[in-house]
Parts: structure tokens; sequence; C-alpha cells
């Protein structure tokens, strides 16, 4: 019987998230804009650009967090490109690729479960 139960209660739990998930999922760029993490300064991050090729490298290492998403937005605010990075080792050089963006002026995002760094860029 008990068996029963902690099935059941797995069961009920698992269709929470998975119901969460869809929300969010339904929700798109609007989940990201409303979220309530917190902000780091940027102070000991920093990126390392190629402006010729367009292309951003984050160092993973440098950063004092886990992170679990990046996103980059644009001027106006619309998401250009959001990867999950969870799952990436902590010693990892992440490449944001940026060849097809346009001239302008753009916000890279790091994102944790709890807080979040955000910096300027320029794309010439």
């Amino acid at each position: 019987m008990q068996q029963k139960f902690l099935l059941f209660f797995f069961f009920l739990c698992l269709a929470g998230t998975a119901l969460q998930a869809q929300s969010l999922a339904a929700k798109g760029g609007e989940a990201l804009e409303n979220s309530n993490l917190k902000e780091i300064p940027a102070d000991n991050w920093d990126i390392f650009a190629d402006d010729e090729n367009k292309i951003y490298y984050v160092d993973f290492e440098s950063l004092n967090i886990t992170l679990s998403d990046i996103v980059v937005k644009s001027e106006s605010g619309s998401v250009v490109l959001k990867d999950d990075v969870f799952d990436l080792p902590v010693d990892t050089i992440y490449e944001i690729d940026l060849s097809d963006a346009k001239k302008g002026t753009y916000k890279i995002e790091l994102r944790s479960f709890t807080s979040i760094i955000r910096k300027t860029i320029e794309v010439k």
C-alpha cells in the first residue's frame, strides 16, 4: 500500500512539473523577460571578442556561478539567441556566434537558476 502511495505521489509531482514547463514554453520570450533573478555585477566577467567574425567567447571557469542558460537580446529586447548550458562542464569556453546579426547593441545575459549577469556588447 505504501509503495502505491509513493508511486502515485511521484507521478503527481512529475505531472505538475510537466504542466509548469508547458506553461513556460507557451509564454515563449515573456518568461525570459518576467524573471525575478537577482542581478550580479558583471565586474569580474569579461567577454573575449573576435570582432571581425562577430564571435564572442564566455569562459565558464571565470564565473562564480553555475549557468543554466545564455540569452542574447537585441536593442529592442527581442531574443536573438537562447541556449541551455546547464549540462556543459564548468571549464567550458562557450562561443556566441553573432555573424548573422545586424550592426547594433546587444545584451548578453548569463543566467543561473537564482541570478543573472548582464553585459552589453556592440556588434560592428
